[in-house]
């Protein structure tokens, strides 16, 4: 071993691998806090989270699962991800078991993202910009998943580096090989912000009374019974907008910089949090979403479950912008993994940079 071999790994060992080091503890904990609430309303226990309240196919899928049902599911997938967790945790398993395990893991965390929250995450997300705020014990238990997905994914992430022998922090080897990912961010980003654009021109056309895609009177009548309608549909497709603009700055020279004339941070480095976090929080919340639409409208158009619901029976302007949501979603998580490999310095474990 050389000397800076030597000196990486005293460091890696002084640090102790930053969040590497915690994070499988961390999601063993959220499972076993998560499979005793689902023994507990398994038992009878009250405040059950997942009900289909009248919103037929655009509910979250679990909703789908009856209590006792829901309550064995969880309970058995969550002792099932701790006893991984802790075989992960102590030693390396053989390739085929190792895989199965990260399969698990990653199944697991891909469940609690897209079959447990619902379209809710997103309408609160975008009605607080119209300063209406509803929070409930649904939407706390949604995040709560969401964060148990991620706690798991990063610990499968951790296990992996390790079993090829990687900086568990990092992820950078000796052969200094450049994540995969970083040469399709520009691709990742630019479907991020087109994604979103139907949705928008749909809202736009809406505003100003253009029943685009959508029976004449349902627009009248949905105009009619609600006075902030035209204001609201201004707020979304703006939104939209936006956010697409603020995406492209994950490929663009100001979102690493700020721009000149930003009062008192102009011409400072963006923080790289500052841009991943939000990108992070909304690529999940639109990816939930996307995926309950995309299910109800394929079920519906494939006439496999009978349902009365008054946004699919007005016409494709409705309900159809939805189906690009997923992929808006997914590419909007990857394109903010890739600005984060990219703009990234030098490990503070392995010294790699």
């Amino acid at each position: 071993m050389n000397f800076t071999s030597s000196l990486r790994n005293k460091k890696a060992k002084t640090n102790g691998y930053g969040w590497s080091s915690w994070i499988g503890y961390a999601a063993m904990l959220w499972s076993a806090l998560y499979g005793t609430l689902h023994l507990y309303w398994l038992l009878g226990g009250a405040g059950y989270p997942f009900k289909n309240e009248g919103m037929g196919l655009f509910s979250a899928m679990v909703t789908y699962l009856p209590a006792k049902v829901g309550g064995i599911v969880f309970v058995t997938l969550c002792l099932i991800a701790i006893g991984l967790g802790l075989v992960m945790q102590k030693r390396q398993l053989k390739d085929f078991s190792r895989w199965v395990a990260i399969a698990y893991i990653c199944g697991f965390s891909v469940a609690l993202l897209l079959f447990i929250p619902d379209t809710t995450l997103i309408a609160a997300m975008a009605y607080a910009f119209l300063f209406k705020f509803d929070f409930n014990w649904q939407m706390v238990n949604q995040i709560f998943c969401i964060i148990g997905a991620l706690f798991w994914m990063m610990s499968a992430v951790v296990y992996q580096r390790k079993a090829r022998h990687a900086c568990e922090y990092c992820g950078r080897t000796n052969d200094g090989e450049a994540p995969a990912l970083i040469r399709w961010g520009r691709w990742l980003t630019i479907i991020a912000a087109v994604a979103p654009l139907p949705y928008a021109f749909i809202r736009f056309s809406w505003a100003l009374d253009i029943p685009l895609g959508v029976d004449p009177q349902f627009l009248k009548d949905f105009s009619s019974a609600n006075p902030m309608a035209r204001m609201t549909e201004w707020v979304f497709g703006s939104i939209c907008i936006v956010g697409g603009v603020l995406t492209l700055g994950l490929i663009q020279k100001w979102g690493e910089v700020f721009p000149g004339w930003f009062p008192f941070i102009g011409g400072k480095r963006v923080p790289i949090m500052f841009a991943v976090i939000p990108a992070s929080i909304i690529a999940i919340a639109v990816t939930a979403a996307g995926f309950v639409f995309t299910f109800g409208i394929i079920v519906e158009a494939l006439h496999l479950v009978s349902m009365d619901n008054i946004l699919l029976s007005q016409g494709w302007g409705a309900m159809g912008p939805m189906i690009f949501w997923v992929p808006w979603g997914v590419a909007l998580g990857l394109a903010a993994i890739a600005y984060y490999y990219r703009r990234r310095g030098r490990c503070s474990s392995c010294g790699r940079g």
